[in-house]
This record gives structure tokens, sequence and C-alpha cells, in this order.
């Protein structure tokens, strides 16, 4: 039978407006000889141009089983594709994620090589609860791309029955922070958010006391930290900052007009900033600031801040001996007393007697405000950490970057993916933004009843993902892990590559007492090298 004629029908009646018409005869058409290449594309193409998107990928379906003209079908599904994204797009930002899946289901039959479709239509399935057929996603997924994190989450957090709920707990968690340990689309954003529901409806039930009970609070505020909500909203404005005392290396005081003053007579190109309790401070900061003072080739100054220390900055100044014009002493009002928050760490420590999370993050609660007044690139550090090596190339280098960061890129846990003991700061628009997120991030967290040992690195992971989704311009860099800074351990010093050595606890400090190398070679020994 020839069809062209009544195609041809169809086609003029198309033009003319009359699409439900048209759709009547080439149905009709399809009816009498099922599979006509011609008779599906004239469908597909007037199904599109109605609006009727999902029943155009429906036929695409169809077309592609048929067609042998594979240039063709491609032409026809690009056609198709602008409007099936934007109805996609669409239903999940309205939270119609079953609307959405059918779009997303449509598109991945019809293009079964397709890495983002096919993530698509799983990270649907997934929120939707359908197991069976996120599994099936997955794994087809997988066959393209076997490292792909998303589709390995969730075949590792599909549910077994005999699987006790706290081992289910810490698999919905490992899932959810493998995803956020990588860039972020629409889809894996719902993808986290089902995943951290299903984890906060979990009922567990273990012995009060016991290490199962422990293991569930751990998880519990791992889980917690991971605060979607703050993170996809507008950046909050946090609270003021609460008064800080700076004193000269003397022990002079100062307040931020003479700091400003002190900076430009220095010439400084950029500051070195730590901050730690005085009991960590008379440990490791003599070696930290003498470290700086030798090595770095930049005209630069030093800022060590004393945890609660406002009042015996003197005290420290004469304490840590260390007489230079490029130190200064700073301290705050923080009582650690006052505070009612617990912290825990993961068994078997437990809880904390300290408040270990706030000591950690004091030095991410001051930077934004030392950042705006001496508008100069800032290295925020631990206090246990050596320089070895100069800073002038690292500078230049990252002289267009927003923020430079320590990512530990082999682990997939979101609370120890971002390393908080190096980062770097330019005085930007988006530094500033990603600074007023993590203050805000730490001041909710820290506010609580109770909080994770880690929330300061889960803190940058959130503001990571907060700057990237809120400004299309941030540039975030990363430091050389190879050269700048360590993320492997040493119990005692020894060679090393590294221009920034963490020292890490459990480090032996006896250790830089005995080792030339430490702060440099000695002249002799430089020459009986040579």
């Amino acid at each position: 039978m020839n069809l062209a004629p009544l195609q041809q029908l169809a086609a003029s009646l198309g033009h003319d407006g009359r699409h439900k018409d048209a759709l009547l005869l080439l149905e009709h058409l399809d009816g009498l000889q099922s599979g006509n290449v011609e008779t599906l594309q004239h469908i597909v193409r007037l199904l599109g141009a109605d609006g009727q998107t999902l029943k155009a990928l429906e036929k695409l379906a169809v077309l592609r089983a048929v067609a042998t003209d594979t240039e063709a079908f491609v032409e026809d599904l690009r056609a198709q594709m602008p409007a099936a994204i934007k109805c996609f797009n669409d239903h999940l930002a309205v939270n119609d994620v079953a609307e959405a899946e059918k779009y997303a289901a449509a598109l991945a039959a019809i293009a079964p090589g397709n890495a983002a479709l096919l993530n698509a239509a799983l990270s649907c399935n997934v929120a939707l609860g359908r197991k069976a057929e996120a599994a099936n996603y997955a794994a087809a997924l997988l066959k393209l791309e076997p490292t792909h994190a998303q589709a390995r989450a969730a075949l590792d957090a599909k549910p077994v029955e005999d699987v006790h709920p706290l081992l289910r707990l810490r698999n919905l968690y490992d899932a959810a922070s493998t995803i956020l340990c990588n860039p972020l689309g629409d889809a894996a954003v719902v993808q986290v958010q089902q995943l951290l529901k299903t984890a906060a409806d979990l009922r567990i039930d273990v012995p009060a006391g016991s290490e199962w009970a422990a293991w569930e609070k751990h998880y519990r505020l791992a889980a917690k930290a991971l605060d979607l909500p703050m993170m996809l909203a507008p950046t909050l404005v946090p609270a003021k900052d609460g008064a800080v005392a700076f004193a000269t290396s003397y022990g002079a005081p100062l307040d931020w007009t003479k700091l400003q003053g002190l900076t430009k007579r220095l010439k400084a190109k950029t500051v070195f900033f730590a901050a730690a309790d005085r009991t960590y401070v008379d440990l490791h900061a003599g070696w930290y600031i003498k470290s700086i003072l030798k090595f770095c080739d930049v005209d630069c100054l030093i800022v060590v801040h004393v945890i609660g220390g406002a009042k015996e900055l003197k005290a420290v100044a004469k304490a840590i001996g260390i007489n230079d014009k490029r130190l200064v002493f700073a301290g705050d009002h923080f009582s650690a007393a006052a505070v009612t928050t617990r912290c825990y760490d993961a068994p078997p420590k437990g809880l904390i007697e300290k408040p270990v999370a706030h000591f950690q993050s004091v030095r991410f609660l001051k930077l934004d405000a030392l950042l705006q007044k001496l508008q100069l690139p800032v290295f925020v550090s631990d206090i246990d950490m050596l320089l070895q090596r100069g800073v002038a190339d690292l500078l230049q280098r990252s002289a267009k970057a927003d923020i430079v960061l320590n990512e530990n890129a082999a682990n997939t846990n979101a609370g120890s993916r971002l390393t908080a003991n190096l980062l770097l700061v330019n005085p930007t628009k988006n530094a500033r933004q990603f600074l007023r997120f993590l203050k805000s991030y730490l001041e909710s967290a820290l506010g609580g009843a109770e909080v994770s040992r880690w929330i300061d690195q889960f803190g940058l992971l959130m503001a990571r993902h907060h700057l990237q989704l809120q400004s299309k311009s941030a540039r975030i860099e990363y430091f050389d892990t190879a050269a700048d800074i360590n993320n492997v351990m040493y119990r005692s010093y020894q060679e090393h590559p590294f221009r920034f050595l963490s020292l890490y606890h459990g480090f032996d400090t006896s250790s830089l007492e005995a080792d030339a190398n430490v702060l440099g070679r000695k002249k002799t020994a430089a020459r009986k090298a040579a």
C-alpha cells in the first residue's frame, strides 16, 4: 500500500495547524502499516509541535527500534530534546519527581548509552523509592562509567531485609557522602535528599551505652551535618563578630586600625593565620612561627589567635618569646566552660570532654573579618603546621582563585574529603560568600545540643557546594597534595617533599628538636652537601 499521498495530506494538515486531524490520520496509517518510518517521523514531529512531548518521546522509542537510517532518528531526537529536558527540569523544580521520572525514563530508553540521561532516571527512581528500577539504571550506568559515584552509591544503598538497621544507616550515610564528594547537579541533590530522609526515618534499637549506640550517634551526627536545606538556600547573614584583642610579639596592645597600619608598613603580601587554645599554642606555636619567619619568601604578617586568650596576650607573647614585628597575637573571650554542646568523635573515642569542634572552628569564624580588614591573601592552617619552602610561586599560581582547598581525592567520606588543616583565601567577593556561608553553618551547628567533632570539615564541603551553586564565576583551586601539603601522617620528623608539613595528632615533637633540617640545613651541612 502506497502511504505517501496520505502522509503528505497529514503533513499538510499539520502545517495548517490542524494537529488533531493530522494525528488522527497518521495513527490510522500506523495501524494499517505499523513500523513505517515515515509515518512515525510525522507522528513524532506533530506530537512535539502540539506540545505532547512525552508522547513524542514514546513514539521516538518505537522509531529507534525500526529506523535503519540512524542519522534521521538522531535528528528527530535532537529536535525533541530541548522540550523534553525543559519538562523534566520544570517538574523537578516543583518537586514533582514522579512526572519528572517519566521524561527521564523515556529519554534513557531512547538513548541508553547516554550517562547523563541514565543518571537522571536513576536519581528520580531513588527519590521515589523504586529500588528495583534504580538498581537497573545503576547497573547500566556502571557499564558505561565503572567509577560513577551515584550509581555505586545507589547499589551500595539498596536495602537488604536481613541487614541490621545500624548497618543500613551507615550504608545510607556512605552513599550520600560519596555523592557529595563529587560535583552536584539537580538529580544528584534529589538523590541525596532521599538517602538522608530514608536514614532519618530508620528506627534503630541498640542497648544504651553500648558501642553500637556510639556508632549510631556518630552516623546520626554525620548525616545531620549534611545540611542540604542551608546549602541550597540563599547565603545567610552570619552573626556579628565578637570582640577580638591584638598584641604585638612584645605584648603591646593593638586594635584593628593599628593592625592595618602595621600591615601596610610591613608591605605584607600575605597573612598566615592559625588559632588554637592556650595548650596547643604553648606546644606548637613556636615551631609554626619560626618556620614561617625562616622560609616565607614574601613580606608577610603572622597572626596567632589564642582561643579564649583576649586577657592574656601579654603573657602568651612572653611565653613564646619570639620578638619580630611580623608576628601578632590575637585573642577572644571564648569560654570553654560555658559550652553546653556535646562533641562526639567516632568510636571508641565517643564523647569528648573538651569542646574540640568549637576550637577547630574558631579560625573559620574569625577569618572573614581578617580578610575584610587586611585585604590580603590569607593562609589559614592548624597551629601544628610547619612551612618548609617559600610561597611566592604558590601565591602567583593561585592569584586568580577565590579559594584554594586541601582535597583528599581518594576519600569519599564527606567529613574527610576536604582537610581543614590548610586553606588559602583571596580577598574576593566569592571568597567572602564562601566564608559567610561557612560562618553561618558553623554557628548553627555549634549552637545545637550535639555536634560532630569533624564539623569544620563538613562545613568546608557544604560551603564549596553552596558557592558553586550560588556563583557561576567562582574559582576554586586545590593544593598539590604531592608537593604543597601532606595528607599522609608522620609519627616523627623525616625527609619529605612538602611545602607545608602537617604534624597531625600523635606526632612526636621531640623529633623536631634533634633534626637540623626542620628549619633548614645548617650552613656547614649545606657547604658539605654542595
